[in-house]
């Protein structure tokens, strides 16, 4: 009982860490979330909540494993792709503008970036994880069937 609840503690820290090293880049590469209705406040605390509840849950599935490559897999997973990803966000609002008879995706008030793409990736990279921990503590004695 004891080890679950040091275990659920560790991964409540880490989930943490994870969500104010995203706030940080947020901040540091100034996507703007401004202007927001309420509505859209609403939106975004509920698929923020669900991508936490997701990340807690695969870094559950990569400490109980009791591995420490489960959790750097984890950890890894859970920043590079997603902080690569909000970089070329950013990159892309400080593109020139595009040419004649193309469509200028640019999106100034952060809404799009950070309540519909950034979370549907997010989401996606989490999905794969949870495949990917769950394949990796998948018993060897079933590999032969």
């Amino acid at each position: 009982m004891k080890n679950k609840f040091i275990t659920g503690i560790r991964a409540l820290s880490q989930v943490f860490f994870i969500a104010m090293v995203h706030l940080f880049v947020i901040h540091f590469i100034n996507i703007k979330a401004e202007a927001w209705d309420e509505e859209t406040v609403r939106q975004a605390k509920i698929i923020y909540s669900v991508l936490i509840i997701i990340l807690y849950v695969t870094c559950m599935m990569s400490l109980v494993t009791r591995r420490i490559r489960y959790n750097l897999l984890w950890f890894c997973a859970s920043t590079i792709p997603s902080i690569g990803f909000l970089f070329l966000l950013h990159k892309d609002k400080a593109n020139e503008p595009a040419e004649y008879g193309f469509i200028d995706l640019k999106f100034d008030s952060g809404l799009f970036e950070l309540v519909m793409i950034f979370p549907f990736f997010y989401l996606v990279i989490q999905i794969i994880l949870v495949i990917a921990l769950w394949v990796l503590k998948f018993p060897k004695k079933y590999e032969k069937i």
